[in-house]
């Protein structure tokens, strides 16, 4: 009982309050790394277990494959004609037309710095040489803003 008791009591903080300086996580690693220990022994022991057990059914294995044999040649033929040679034409052709679409994507961002650059440079001309004037009201100040309502035109000639 005595001995549950100061384990217990070891646990808790102390009166003094004197503070551990080692950080949190060095007191996580040993935990870790014998958390991992044994799950390292029990999957290498699962793995020797499975393989034993397994092992008669080897036999079947040639025999399942020559049964086998003509489906995973049809499939072979599909996977090799629906995704391994278009991947490689893909590959290839990218490999080939690297160096085009590299220097014409440096020409696009080169030509976007320069565009933004000659702006800049046009603007801060502009603005040194004629700064912009206040802005005036409006030209045609003497001209009636009201909207106009059209004459109606008789469907029917007049004369008849």
């Amino acid at each position: 009982m005595t001995s549950t008791i100061t384990t217990t009591a070891s646990l808790l903080p102390t009166v003094t309050g004197q503070l551990s300086t080692q950080p949190p996580i060095t007191q996580i690693i040993p935990i870790f790394r014998a958390t991992f220990s044994l799950l390292r022994t029990f999957l290498s022991q699962a793995s020797r277990i499975v393989i034993t057990l397994a092992s008669p059914l080897l036999i079947f294995v040639p025999f399942i494959s020559r049964l086998l044999a003509p489906v995973i040649l049809v499939f072979h033929i599909i996977l090799d004609a629906t995704v391994y040679t278009p991947y490689t034409i893909i590959s290839n052709v990218a490999a080939a037309l690297y160096p085009l679409y590299m220097s014409c994507g440096v020409a696009c961002i080169f030509g976007a710095v320069l565009g933004i650059f000659g702006r800049s440079l046009v603007t801060l001309s502009n603005n040194i040489i004629a700064p912009e004037l206040p802005k005036t009201e409006s030209l045609h100040t003497g001209l009636s803003m009201r909207t106009r309502k059209r004459r109606r035109q008789s469907s029917f000639m007049e004369d008849s």
